[in-house]
């Protein structure tokens, strides 16, 4: 199973784009965490997050998750990733794609080492998405372990769906199902990003039923 070509196949180059909201015109993007102090904050995220989710991925058993890694010239920093992974009890199949990306000079950190995107996909079960969310929306609270170094993306690939929990200010949710994500954004309208709500409100507004 060639998971890199599924999921340019569902969403095309614009996957791993940033910021994902403004780069897929047509999709969602939630508020997770709250006021409150860094555990109430990061519970709250926890909470929205897996509820969405739930929504999502309800009825399926397996998703492909994607772990996105930035790297110098050592193409194997994906293993610590999938160390950290491991610690959340999460054990990714043998079975990997595994593939980069050269970033752009300008993006680089440091001017004389080139710069890369490591992308590890894998099928996983449906279980294993409550770890998988808690390691990227645990990625900048240095406090609260375990935590992957990575960014995490969720396909739906059969509902032509993806999620990107960006980290636990917000989550991104696009794709082609636009009566999926209607769904989505009348049932947790309340949890919108105010900041983006009114692009959401001129696309689902009028599709309200």
């Amino acid at each position: 199973m060639n998971l890199r070509a599924e999921i340019e196949n569902a969403f095309g180059p614009q996957a791993f784009a940033r910021p994902l909201f403004y780069s897929w015109p047509g999709g969602l993007r939630f508020e997770l965490s709250e006021t409150g102090g860094m555990i109430e904050q990061f519970l709250t995220a926890m909470r929205k997050s897996i509820t969405i989710c739930g929504d999502i991925f309800q009825g399926d058993a397996s998703f492909v998750a994607c772990l996105r890694i930035h790297s110098g010239r050592n193409r194997f920093a994906h293993r610590s990733t999938l160390r950290a992974l491991k610690s959340a009890g999460i054990d990714t199949p043998s079975a990997l794609c595994i593939w980069s990306e050269g970033i752009d000079n300008e993006e680089w950190f440091s001017e004389e080492e080139p710069e890369y995107w490591v992308n590890v996909a894998f099928e996983a079960s449906v279980a294993s998405i409550q770890a998988l969310l808690w390691c990227a929306l645990a990625k900048d609270f240095g406090a609260i372990q375990p935590r992957a170094n990575c960014a995490v993306y969720l396909f739906n690939l059969p509902k032509r769906v993806m999620v990107f929990p960006y980290d636990d200010r917000g989550m991104d949710v696009v794709g082609a199902n636009t009566e999926l994500l209607l769904q989505l954004y009348q049932r947790h309208h309340a949890w919108l990003l105010d900041h983006d709500r009114a692009a959401m409100e001129a696309t689902f507004g009028r599709l309200k039923r």
